[in-house]
């Protein structure tokens, strides 16, 4: 895919109303949690190719890599343009299920459905699930 495929969506704005539950885990010591961060900045771009109607369109997350992060957690909430209910999805980006996962960036692209989004970003540290959960990478867009 060339760099004419894509086209980047909305500006970049914070949202403030809550980040993901961190699932029940053990409690990290107080120095653990210092070295914890997440990355600074979470960006969002629709990929443009040719789909059929009905098809989602697919959207890559490219977020800077963090330091010592084992995986990431991607979660996301939703509403269409048909419904009010919000809807959410949560992904774990490890090495593996990564688009792209370099010393640098980490990139993961997913067919999301239209609507108003919101999405963050956690870096995970070792075992436990540890993270810093309050303070994610956010952004939010229209996808069209």
């Amino acid at each position: 895919m060339n760099i004419a495929h894509v086209l980047a969506l909305a500006t970049i704005w914070s949202v403030s109303d809550g980040a993901p539950t961190r699932p029940a885990a053990v409690r990290e010591p107080a120095a653990t949690q210092e070295a914890m961060r997440n990355p600074q900045r979470l960006r969002a771009v629709q990929l443009l190719d040719q789909r059929a109607p009905g098809v989602a369109p697919r959207v890559r997350f490219e977020w800077d890599q963090v330091r010592g992060a084992m995986e990431y957690v991607l979660a996301g909430q939703w509403t269409t343009p048909t419904s009010w209910a919000v809807r959410s999805r949560e992904y774990r980006v490890t090495r593996r299920s990564a688009t792209g996962w370099r010393s640098e960036r980490v990139w993961f692209e997913v067919s999301l459905p239209v609507g108003a989004h919101s999405w963050r970003v956690i870096a995970i540290f070792g075992p436990n699930d540890a993270g810093d959960f309050e303070h994610p990478a956010q952004v939010s867009f229209e996808l069209r």
